[in-house]
This record gives C-alpha cells, structure tokens and sequence, in this order.
C-alpha cells in the first residue's frame, strides 16, 4: 500500500501565504480523498497529515489522518524527527523545505524572494533558505504556484522549469466568508472612507511606496488602513509613516478583512515581487476593486481584472487613485471584472493538479 505523509510543520507557524496554501490545500485533498476522487495509482493510499506537538488544531479532516510527532517544529525537526518518521512513505511539504535526503518527496517552492528581494530577509536566513531550495529542485520533485514563479525557480536554482509542477493557489475559501463588520466600528471607519492594503510587512512589499503616493494623494476624508505584521526575527523594514490618515490595524481574521473589503474604496497591492499574488484575489472575491502592481506574477493572477500601475514610480498610483474617487463607473466596472476573474481559480482545482504530480511518484520506482 502507497503511504503518503503531509508536512504539517504549517500548522505550528503564523499564518500567511504559504501557511494558508498549506490549509487549504490538505482540507481540498480530503475532500477529494473522501469522495474517491483520486488516480488510480492513489486509490488505496493511507494519507497521514504529520504535524509538531504544539501544532495547533483548528480544522478537520475526515479521509486524511492527522498524527503527532515530538522533536520540535522547525528545521530540526523536518531534518530529523519527520525524516525518520517518513522514511517509506511519500512526503508532501507545501512550505518551501523538507528532509534533504528524502527522495520520494514533493516540495513546493513559492517564490525565489531570498535571491530577487534579499533586503527583506536576515542573512542567516538567506544563507539557509538558499542552500536548501539548492538541494530540493536537485533531489524532490518541485512545485510552485505560478508561471511565473516555474520560470524563477529553474533560472535561480539552474534547473529545468518544464519539470516543475503548477499548482495555483485560489481564492474560493474567502469568498464563503461571513464578514466581521464589528472591525469598521472598532477602527474608526464608515465604509467608503479608506483604501485598503493587506500583507506582511517587509519591504518587497513596498508598503512605504504606498504610503508616499497616499499622503501626496491629499484625499480628504480618505484613509489608508494597513493590515498585516512584521516578523523582525526574520524580515527587515520600518519607518512606515504615523500621519492621522493611516491607520495599522495589525493582523486580523479573514472574516474582518472580508468586512474591510466590501466597504473599502479600493484595494491597493503596490508589491515589488510575488510568486503568485492572492491578497488581490482575495479582494476581488468581496467585490472591492484593485488596484495592483503591474508585474508579470499579478498580472498573471488578476488578468484584465484590476488598473495597474508601475510600483516604483508613484504618479500612477496616484493617478490610479484619483480615478478611483472620480469614476463611480470604475469601481463597478472593476468589480465586476473581479469577480469573474477569480473563478479561474479553485482549491479542488489546484487539489487536482496536485493529485496527478504524486501518482507520478507513487508509480516511480
């Protein structure tokens, strides 16, 4: 019988991108598992999703079972305590790393961030995380979330991107939400009256561009409002500005973000590099307009679906937001494009895709 394990050192970290992918991802593969929706080759396997002690557990799975195993949560632990563990089975890691000597394992890899953007990351951290994706795109077959991102791996990592697997990311579990709409009181806000910008902190995220081309927008009885945190163990930045017009409401749950969505003026993603780009997506799926960084990864997810704008030079930003305020018919106009454009993309889909890389392993001797 083919046994597949999960990294489910996710569970044990801050959610983010990569953490989120993870979710949704393991819950879209049990739902397939139950179903029988699976390859042949994958017919009668035993899935295990194998996570930390402290890992937390805030979501069911009814085909995939969930397993505990000590030794830590970080790197030592996947290096050691779920190489060992994993030994016979095939592994699955949706974060980027996994046991070094563990052949039968499928690793997707998000982005190249450390090598395009090495200011937002310490240099321990570079050094590892580059030594390691080094190693993986050389002994586990390789996955990532975009063209884009397929084309970046095999260019960094000097191997051949037709072998790397596509699987998307999607946006279907935030269109379900039922929004918070507590958060708008608890920040001062009516609805109408803010832009709005979702991520983590660093500087490849160009939060201090955005924050630049806002003030210099001079819209009265407009705010920005920035939600998101900064790792400080891990990435660099600061200096983001204290005007009365922003607001930094900290990390948030989905549901409260979807609330700041629906009412937001508009959605602004001015990032310098993505490896796919779901915030925008995620925006879109609430009915807010875009307005997003014209670089080949967002346009790839956001399609004609959102006004672009070059991230380094802020007149059009600026212009981009003035037309905003302006052009009610835009907004709509946006929205609409929005909506339609998210349906491209949906975890089932993605599960799918995933399904097929790992009957290729299962079969491969």
């Amino acid at each position: 019988m083919t046994t597949i394990h999960i990294n489910g050192r996710f569970l044990a970290q801050p959610l983010t991108g990569v953490q989120r992918f993870a979710r949704e991802l393991t819950q879209a593969l049990d739902r397939r598992i139950l179903r029988g929706a699976v390859p042949p080759a994958l017919a009668n396997a035993a899935w295990r999703l194998v996570v930390p002690e402290n890992a937390a557990e805030d979501f069911a799975l009814a085909a995939i079972e969930r397993e505990r195993l000590g030794g830590g949560s970080g790197h030592l632990w996947e290096q050691t305590a779920l190489a060992w563990h994993s030994r016979n089975a095939i592994l699955l890691g949706f974060g980027g790393s996994g046991p070094l000597l563990h052949r039968r394992q499928l690793t997707v890899i998000h982005d190249v961030t450390i090598v395009r953007h090495p200011e937002s990351f310490s240099r321990a951290y570079r050094l590892f995380h580059r030594l390691l994706g080094t190693i993986l795109t050389r002994s586990a077959t390789v996955a990532t979330v975009s063209d884009f991102s397929r084309r970046e791996i095999g260019a960094v990592f000097g191997v051949d991107p037709d072998g790397i697997a596509v699987i998307h990311n999607a946006t279907d579990h935030f269109a379900a939400l039922a929004p918070d709409e507590a958060i708008l009181q608890r920040l001062g806000l009516a609805g109408g009256d803010y832009f709005l910008l979702v991520g983590t902190l660093k500087p490849n995220k160009n939060v201090a561009f955005a924050i630049r081309a806002f003030e210099a927008l001079g819209a009265r009885g407009q705010k920005l409002v920035i939600v998101g945190g900064v790792h400080s163990h891990v990435f660099k930045g600061g200096g983001y500005g204290t005007g009365e017009n922003l607001v930094f409401a900290g990390r948030l749950e989905d549901a409260e973000i979807a609330a700041l969505e629906r009412r937001a003026t508009a959605f602004l993603f001015p990032s310098l590099y993505e490896g796919f780009g779901i915030p925008p997506l995620e925006a879109m799926s609430q009915g807010c307009p875009v307005l997003a960084a014209d670089i080949p990864p967002v346009r790839e997810a956001c399609g004609d679906a959102a006004l672009y704008f070059d991230p380094r030079d802020e007149a059009p930003l600026i212009a981009a937001m003035r037309r905003i305020l302006d052009e009610p018919g835009l907004r709509q106009e946006l929205a609409g494009r929005g909506h339609d454009n998210g349906v491209r993309f949906s975890w089932d889909r993605s599960a799918a895709a995933l399904l097929d890389v790992i009957a290729g392993l299962a079969t491969r001797r």
